[in-house]
């Protein structure tokens, strides 16, 4: 939340002024709310600076979302109708995520009721269906209750995919990418895969969607972490399709197994449904994204520093609030630009020792590492490469730009290590530090996304 007042901005004469003398300005500003701990810290930017604020755009929900997926089924995008693919007799696969696409399907939604009354319609008969839960190597966390025992019960089988279960792959076929495609043999073995999905953008693919259901969701582990290696790039994916070599191996991954039919979903701020999709998982992910980045793209010509922080719920965690805010950020900045991360970080680094690594490693180990050295790693294979390409991304951000960090939990020679330019407790502070540095004239934007909304980001094509 932020509001316009006439206020007098508080600001340091300089930052390194040891004497602490503090001066009044009159100026006009903008108050922001920064999640913290559970409670919010006002933060302030002059209203002469602030260029930019990042935002997601509500559009309005379906009234009706059944009837909506039952008209896309029949009128999709560069395919026939899906009760033209299907008939008595074939077996089907109905494929699902863990970004609240489960939900939609079963416990809270209930869509997959539909898609399989749909295919009762075509001849198909529920024991001929098999739901998959489709995560990559996500770990699968309450996932029988967010698709809910009606669902479950109602088809003939119910598999949980396992990425790294060999027993339960089969060898599909390399890529022009230079992967070699191992998939969950359910699936292989389905006559007909249909996918239910969702689209935001996502730092490896680009966008969530499409033909991502395959690759990384129902394949191998080695598959994806082939896949995955392939974001040491000079920048980093995120919102991109076409021009993203992530994006262009998982669509043909899903050429080579078949994912016959897809369905896509966009979201407002409360997972409520604006529009769906459906049909060649390229055309109608492609036919989707000009509305998507309606939805999660902000358009603004880069700025000299970006104030961000990773929505509320990921505040208490460093580990846990890099992952594509910080890509975001370098984004919206200029090639000489200062990002500002604000969080409390009251639980410090991780819960824990935080996501997996192995190699004698852990993950906060790797976050000191440089980009390179986990470049390096990624190329032999050392250590969990989903952790590594996350951490990639992160440090490919801090060691090309100077990153502020303003938090409560980590300390600042530990915040210097894992690569910050600087390490404050105030967000003021560090504001007034980078606009000493940048010139009084600097343009700032913000980005201080809620709930759902953390994938928001500057605009971007291609």
């Amino acid at each position: 939340m932020a509001y316009t007042s006439e206020s007098r901005l508080i600001h340091w004469t300089s930052v390194q002024d040891r004497s602490r003398q503090l001066v009044l300005t009159d100026t006009r500003t903008r108050r922001f709310d920064l999640p913290w701990a559970g409670s919010v810290r006002p933060f302030d930017v002059p209203a002469k600076n602030l260029a930019a604020e990042i935002t997601f755009t509500n559009l309005p929900p379906l009234q009706d979302p059944s009837a909506a997926l039952r008209h896309a089924m029949d009128n999709p995008i560069q395919s026939p109708p899906l009760r033209d693919l299907v008939r008595a007799g074939k077996k089907v696969a109905l494929l699902t995520g863990d970004r609240m696409t489960d939900k939609m399907l079963g416990s809270v939604g209930g869509l997959g009721h539909v898609i399989l009354d749909y295919l009762n319609a075509a001849g198909v008969p529920d024991a001929d269906v098999s739901l998959v839960f489709a995560p990559g190597t996500h770990a699968a966390r309450d996932i029988d209750e967010k698709i809910g025992p009606r669902l479950i019960g109602r088809v003939g089988k119910y598999i949980k995919h396992l990425a790294d279960d060999d027993s339960e792959l089969t060898f599909a076929g390399y890529t022009a990418f230079g992967n070699a495609i191992w998939v969950n043999r359910h699936v292989a073995d389905a006559d007909v895969v249909i996918g239910f999905g969702e689209i935001s953008p996502n730092s490896h693919g680009g966008w969530t969607g499409g033909g991502k259901m395959i690759l990384p969701g129902v394949a191998g582990k080695a598959s994806i972490e082939h896949n995955h290696r392939q974001l040491m790039l000079p920048s980093i994916p995120l919102g991109l399709a076409d021009a993203n070599p992530l994006r262009r191996d998982m669509e043909a991954a899903a050429r080579l197994v078949g994912l016959d039919f897809k369905i896509d979903v966009l979201v407002d701020d409360q997972q409520r449904i604006v529009d769906i999709y459906s049909g060649d998982f390229v055309a109608e992910h492609r036919a989707a994204l000009p509305k998507a980045r309606e939805i999660w793209m902000t358009k603004f010509d880069p700025v000299d520093i970006c104030v961000f922080h990773p929505a509320d719920w990921r505040d208490r965690t460093l580990e846990g609030s890099m992952f594509i805010s910080i890509n975001a950020a370098d984004l919206a900045t200029k090639d000489d630009g200062i990002i500002i991360t604000c969080l409390s970080a009251i639980d410090g680094y991780a819960v824990g020792e935080g996501m997996p690594y192995g190699d004698g490693k852990t993950s906060r180990d790797v976050l000191k590492m440089k980009a390179h050295e986990i470049a390096r790693d990624m190329i032999m294979g050392r250590g969990n490469t989903r952790t590594g390409s996350i951490h990639f991304a992160t440090r490919h951000v801090l060691d090309r730009k100077r990153v502020y960090l303003v938090c409560d939990g980590i300390d600042a020679s530990e915040g210097v290590e894992f690569g910050f330019a600087k390490v404050f407790r105030d967000p003021q502070m560090a504001l007034a530090q980078a606009l000493e540095e940048k010139g009084a004239s600097a343009t700032v934007a913000i980005n201080l996304p809620k709930g759902i909304c953390w994938r928001q980001m500057p605009w971007r094509e291609g």
